[in-house]
């Protein structure tokens, strides 16, 4: 993990989860993170770890990991790349990290405190609010193509028993 220099205004301006700030907002925010590289298939943050903040992608793509609570065997169940987000559950709540991200190639990583991020929202109620109404709108979203998955993955499993049992 090596600090690299801070994004711009530009940058930031296409990550989803920052689409309701202003210029001057992110500005701010800038000043407050730092950037961060890492090696390929280094692990970023760890499944159980206590949640520090926010990270936003620059470069790269990572990979994101469920540990299966019964064996500890790591499943594969997304991918995300520049413009995107993580550890913004633990801007929310106080739980442990609920997944493990790996670099899957090197990445360049802008990185916020909770405690700075939460500052800076508590600046103003209608940024707070701004915020928080985007994030509920990401989460919604990640849940919904959770959910897809999932019936297409139960199908799947169906379909391969089925197919043993006829067999």
């Amino acid at each position: 993990m090596v600090e690299i220099l801070k994004p711009s205004v530009e940058l930031l301006k296409g990550i989803k989860l920052l689409k309701a700030f202003t210029d001057t907002e992110l500005g701010e925010l800038i000043r407050l993170g730092h950037g961060t590289a890492f090696e390929a298939y280094s692990n970023i943050v760890i499944e159980g770890e206590l949640s520090w903040g926010l990270y936003l992608m620059i470069k790269g793509v990572v990979g994101i990991f469920k540990a299966n609570k019964l064996s500890g065997e790591l499943y594969d169940v997304g991918q995300l790349r520049e413009g995107s987000f993580f550890g913004e559950m633990s801007l929310i709540d106080d739980n442990p990290r609920s997944a493990t991200v790996r670099a899957l190639t090197e990445c360049y990583a802008f990185f916020i405190s909770k405690e700075d991020f939460n500052r800076f929202l508590n600046n103003s109620k209608d940024l707070k609010m701004r915020f928080y109404e985007t994030c509920i709108q990401n989460l919604v979203s990640r849940l919904r193509e959770l959910d897809d998955n999932y019936v297409i993955s139960q199908y799947q499993l169906w379909k391969s028993a089925l197919k043993k049992e006829a067999a």
